[in-house]
């Protein structure tokens, strides 16, 4: 893959993720539905967390040769709590400026910089474009997953009035 078919990968996952929250009040991003463990901000702290650890990566792939990484499945387990310390606004912001790193990494990548890679202890050698392949496929996943939430999150007890400009 190239670069531009990358990043517009990348934008396109951004962009359905973004459209799946918008509106949504702090106490529906919250809500945990019977049955489910995860509630929206915990998708999104995990969003977060794991993208910002795959940008670091994806930096030590251009600034070493073929680096180990341990893998970080055993984290997963911080993020309900992670989903709790940080308000909503923060976690949006967070993966902006994350997304924006990664991919002001892939705009400075030819195509073999592309196939610099790392070491992962359980997937293996990971090619820079294979992180942004992997980051878009797993904010897919995790989109899914929040449309299925947000069909069950109740009503907003808030009103939301827009604000209009004076004449």
């Amino acid at each position: 893959m190239t670069v531009p078919q990358l990043q517009s990968g990348l934008l396109g996952s951004r962009e359905r993720l973004f459209a799946s929250i918008h509106g949504l009040s702090e106490e529906q991003f919250r809500y945990v539905p019977a049955g489910e463990t995860y509630a929206v901000a915990t998708h999104l702290a995990h969003l977060l967390r794991i993208e910002r650890v795959f940008t670091e990566r994806a930096q030590a792939a251009l600034n070493e040769d073929d680096p180990f990484v341990a893998s970080a499945s055993v984290k997963n387990d911080d993020d309900p709590g992670l989903a709790q310390h940080l308000a909503v606004p923060q976690m949006i912001h967070g993966m902006l400026n994350t997304r924006r790193d990664l991919d002001a990494l892939l705009a400075r990548c030819d195509e073999a910089a592309l196939n610099r890679a790392i070491v992962h202890a359980r997937i293996g050698r990971m090619t820079i474009a294979d992180i942004a392949v992997k980051m878009a496929v797993h904010e897919e996943e995790h989109t899914a997953e929040i449309a299925k939430l947000v069909r069950q999150v109740p009503a907003t007890g808030r009103v939301i009035i827009p604000l209009t400009r004076r004449s």
